[in-house]
């Protein structure tokens, strides 16, 4: 199954008010967030082009830090925070979900989409 798609940060931004990226472009390059090694992980999912290389956020406000608060919001695949935004998943305590995906240590979206599998849905 395809993850939910958004074509731009805007548009994904009006659908998860609640999980936004920064609205400032240089404020999302400095969130918290997962890059395989800076190389970025490989589209193997979306069908869109399986040479694209993404990077995985946690929203809002990035992966917490160890002596952060954990944080209830999703996770996402974007093309270095540009859209368009893919959501892999939502109502997930981020602390959780950045180490599934730490302990992966996955190369492929399909790969950070098994490792968060494991995450369950935070349910108020």
């Amino acid at each position: 199954m395809t993850p939910e798609m958004f074509d731009s940060v805007e548009a994904y931004n009006a659908a998860h008010p609640t999980s936004p990226f920064p609205a400032d472009p240089r404020a999302r390059n400095v969130l918290r967030g997962y890059r395989a090694a800076m190389q970025g992980v490989t589209d193997d999912v979306t069908g869109s082009d399986s040479t694209a290389s993404l990077t995985v956020d946690f929203l809002p406000g990035g992966a917490p830090w160890p002596d952060e608060a954990d944080r209830v919001g999703a996770v996402v695949a974007s093309r270095w925070g540009e859209g368009p935004v893919y959501v892999l998943a939502d109502g997930v305590s981020l602390r959780a979900a950045w180490q599934a995906v730490l302990d992966a240590w996955p190369t492929h979206l399909s790969e950070v989409r098994a490792a968060l599998q494991s995450v369950d849905r935070v349910t108020a």
